[in-house]
């Protein structure tokens, strides 16, 4: 009885793990209190996670479930399967974590912060679901707007914030645009708008398909903050509260770059279109490794640190991207891990004291030695130093770089790392090397506990490079599974 239960989840697998983070906004909404709020949501995330891992795992093994018809076209494929339970566990710590960042905005601004990051999550999992590249433009929409409203709720105290939801909505919009022009030319050159056709479909139209595809990524590109489209991210995550850095930083960021790499994924396979996505991803993947580096080695604010070492980082996800192969797209998915877990660890380092300047850093690590010790392995994933998450992720691109023959990818994650090196030296010497020169500020009490499953999960999250075998193999059967499990 109980199989038959699970196999019934597993069946409807995909289609709750978009249906429970909407369902639990609008109980959270209900509830109306901020405690309560925040209870339903931590359940809500948490069932999602685990049903993601279980159908993940699932769809990995020799024999992979049936997608039950549920009415709506779902295709899962193995790079959602996996980014969908990724951006899921994501989503629980990021939850979990929002509980000791809740009175930055005020209780009654609490039920909305945790709706639209379940609504924001639901949207980036419905588009690594869909089948359709209109619903893919539809849930992506839907995500974006819910970090837009998240970062909105919590300019209370700074117009800095505010300043920043305006250009996501802004430049979201003009993204929208592009993305929406690029659907129209790509299903009409290809001519069909499912994803899983393009591959293997007859293109009459080459140029048109090849500037739809790149317009669909380009607009992308711009909710993934890649340089130069990230003019936003500053902006929005500079003097963003904590749970604004977490919706908008970690989860809205792996979003885009998750659904960009899925689809990527299609249309660089397509033999009329493979070669010139391919330049594309790989020219504009160069560009956000060095201008994500070289921002981030000049910033003097914690968070936009954190957000430029993420633009370098989604340089690298596209570098490997570019490549077109299983092992690029595998590289893509141990350094879409490294991403979450260096976000996690940063952000939520940063929200533990609410430390925004560089300098309030100094001394850190004995006024709060654990989101110290996170920081510490955020920035040592960001060196790519060895035995870490990072450096496993640069280093299996550097393999199938050289592989491929494109010794300047492992150039530019030299420079990656190298700039790693420089910023993240810089973090650890201050916290550990200085002497304290601000008192602590952070959520005081037992509240103050509710980050630490978010930073111990950031750390092991990255030490897991140490015995790295299970992730590897599930990133190489989802680089592999691009056949894709239809209703």
């Amino acid at each position: 009885m109980n199989g038959a239960y699970l196999d019934l989840v597993r069946a409807h697998a995909p289609l709750l793990m978009i249906v429970a983070p909407l369902v639990g906004a609008a109980l959270t909404l209900v509830s109306g209190l901020a405690r309560l709020s925040w209870v339903v949501a931590c359940i809500v995330g948490g069932v999602a996670a685990v049903i993601g891992i279980d159908f993940a795992l699932a769809v990995f093994s020799a024999a992979p479930p049936a997608i039950a018809e549920v009415g709506v076209a779902i295709y899962v494929d193995g790079i959602g399967a996996f980014a969908g339970a990724l951006m899921a566990l994501t989503l629980t710590f990021v939850l979990v974590a929002a509980g000791a960042t809740l009175k930055e905005a005020g209780a009654s601004a609490a039920p909305f912060n945790v709706a639209l990051l379940l609504c924001a999550a639901a949207g980036w999992i419905g588009a690594l679901m869909a089948r359709d590249l209109a619903a893919v433009f539809v849930a992506v929409e839907t995500a974006w707007l819910a970090a837009v409203g998240l970062t909105a709720v919590n300019a209370v105290q700074a117009r800095a914030p505010l300043n920043g939801a305006l250009r996501m909505l802004s430049l979201g919009g003009v993204g929208a645009a592009l993305m929406l022009l690029g659907i129209g030319l790509l299903g009409r050159a290809a001519g069909s708008f499912e994803i899983d056709a393009l591959p293997l479909a007859h293109i009459s139209m080459p140029s048109v398909a090849g500037a739809g595809a790149a317009l669909v990524l380009l607009g992308l590109a711009v909710k993934a903050g890649v340089a130069p489209l990230h003019a936003w991210s500053a902006a929005a995550l500079g003097r963003s509260s904590g749970v604004v850095s977490f919706g908008v930083g970690v989860l809205a960021v792996l979003g885009a770059l998750s659904v960009m790499t899925r689809v990527s994924a299609y249309t660089i396979t397509a033999p009329e279109l493979g070669a010139a996505i391919s330049a594309a991803l790989a020219g504009l993947g160069a560009v956000s490794v060095i201008v994500g580096s070289v921002q981030a080695v000049g910033s003097t604010n914690l968070l936009r640190l954190a957000a430029y070492a993420g633009v370098s980082q989604a340089g690298c996800v596209l570098l490997s991207v570019a490549l077109g192969s299983p092992a690029g797209f595998a590289a893509a998915l141990m350094q879409l891990v490294a991403f979450a877990a260096a976000g996690l660890a940063l952000y939520g380092g940063a929200a533990a004291g609410r430390v925004q300047a560089l300098d309030r850093l100094d001394g850190y690590a004995q006024r709060a030695p654990l989101a110290s010790a996170a920081i510490t392995a955020g920035a040592l994933s960001l060196m790519g130093a060895p035995l870490t998450i990072g450096f496993l992720g640069r280093w299996r691109l550097v393999e199938a770089g050289v592989g491929a023959g494109w010794w300047w990818a492992a150039g530019l994650v030299i420079i990656a790392s190298l700039s790693g090196v420089f910023y993240g030296g810089r973090l650890i010497e201050r916290m550990y090397f200085r002497r304290a020169n601000a008192a602590y500020e952070g959520e005081g009490g037992l509240w103050r506990a509710a980050l630490a499953p978010a930073l111990l999960a950031a750390i092991v999250g990255i030490a897991i490079g140490v015995a790295p075998n299970a992730l590897l193999r599930a990133a190489a059967a989802a680089s592999q599974l691009l056949t894709g499990l239809a209703t």
